[in-house]
């Protein structure tokens, strides 16, 4: 008995891939992931608002704005750059260096920059396409100096599939089961069946053919948490099978996803 103890204690030191033991294993799994990808998220709003307050107080003798912007980005696989914006909306820094190019630029008259510059408060965006062509999302953070006054902000422009990889990582998913997160416009951000990624539900021809997926998923952006049935093609095959959703919400901010996990109806 204390051998098999000590087994499954070096396997959990170890990092070994966890999987789910429940009665219920598509809740368990649920709850897990939930809890692992909201650790990610809060982990970078500390990052970011540590960043604001170094900035905010005034750079110490042993840092610099770049090198504070850059170390925003280091370590965090999912992000793309980090930038600072001074109170105008002009791209200051930004790092890693084949993004410095965009310097210079005032982003005052894009959508995301402009609502942030008159709210001055934290955002956790949708995809959206930013200045570097490509669609992502931003986590930005105001920066506000000793007098509270509003002197620029931080942010983290990252792709959503990979920071949910690096929450999932080591997770191993029982039989049947799948783990996707909406954003609120019924956009998958991620998807553990790839064919899926980045598709629209509400929107994409592809699930024209199942409203009660439609139906579910326009429920599922409009209450944080929840189940339902729906009918859609087995991963792989043409098959039309019978499926449960389980879902609850990660949020950060302004901003939310909803964490899924599907698993074969019981027949």
């Amino acid at each position: 008995m204390k051998a098999a103890i000590l087994v499954l204690s070096i396997m959990i030191l170890c990092g070994a891939p966890t999987a789910v033991f429940a009665a219920d294993p598509a809740t368990a799994t649920l709850d897990e992931a939930v809890k692992r990808i909201h650790a990610v998220l809060k982990e970078a709003d500390k990052g970011l608002s540590e960043a604001a307050g170094r900035i905010g107080r005034g750079l110490d003798a042993h840092s610099d704005l770049r090198g504070t912007i850059r170390s925003l980005c280091a370590g965090r696989s999912y992000a793309i750059d980090c930038s600072f914006l001074n109170a105008k909306g002009i791209i200051e820094i930004m790092e890693p260096e084949k993004y410095r190019k965009y310097e210079g630029s005032d982003l005052s008259a894009q959508s995301v920059a402009a609502r942030f510059l008159k709210e001055k408060r934290p955002v956790f965006t949708e995809l959206f396409i930013g200045i570097e062509e490509t669609q992502a999302a931003l986590l930005r953070y105001p920066v506000f100096n000793a007098k509270k006054e509003f002197v620029g902000s931080v942010g983290i422009y990252f792709t959503p599939e990979l920071l949910i990889k690096e929450a999932l990582k080591g997770f191993a998913l029982g039989k049947g089961l799948m783990v996707l997160a909406i954003q609120g416009d019924g956009t998958h951000v991620f998807s553990s069946d790839p064919a899926q990624a980045r598709r629209n539900v509400l929107k994409s021809a592809e699930y024209q053919g199942f409203p009660e997926l439609k139906g579910l998923v326009g429920y599922i952006v409009s209450q944080e948490e929840g189940s339902g049935s729906y009918r859609y093609v087995k991963p792989g095959t043409q098959q039309v099978i019978k499926k449960k959703a389980h879902w609850k919400t990660v949020s950060l901010y302004d901003g939310f996803w909803r964490i899924v996990v599907t698993e074969p109806a019981k027949q």
